[in-house]
């Protein structure tokens, strides 16, 4: 049986707590086929810096060494590419990415020294994402 205690809120009003670590819970009992998923992203001001695909894309910058190649290689636009890169330089003290013009044996890009710690970050705090997902679908799919 679960903890409860009770509150007493703005105006007065009393309610009842549940103390979520005493919870006898199971996800099975919201329905079946459902999953826990937890995603992290870094943001700036409201506005997404690092997500999933953005470092998906940097980490395919890095092997290609072209957007062009990056993006396709995941499925992405290269305009949307490019709109993901400006917004990531922009939004960073210095560029993650840095290009040099196209033409005759020329062109490409390059992670920055800036955007390879940017993809260690996010590559730590996305395996701390999926530890605790994990913890979070041993307590949901067990009673205790």
């Amino acid at each position: 049986m679960a903890k409860v205690k009770k509150t007493v809120g703005r105006g007065g009003q009393a309610g009842l707590e549940t103390d979520p670590r005493q919870a006898q819970v199971d996800l099975r009992e919201l329905g079946e086929g459902l999953e826990i998923r937890a995603k992290a992203w870094i943001t700036a001001g409201g506005e997404t810096f690092l997500a999933f695909g953005r470092i998906l894309l940097l980490e395919r910058i890095r092997d290609f060494g072209s957007i062009s190649a990056a993006a396709r290689s995941i499925g992405m636009s290269y305009r949307r590419a490019w709109w993901h890169i400006e917004a990531m330089n922009r939004l960073s003290k210095r560029p993650l990415v840095e290009t040099a013009v196209g033409g005759r044996g020329g062109g490409g890009a390059h992670l920055t020294s800036l955007g390879e710690a940017a993809v260690r970050i996010y590559r730590l705090l996305d395996s701390g994402t999926k530890a605790f997902e994990e913890r979070i679908k041993g307590k949901l799919s067990k009673r205790s």
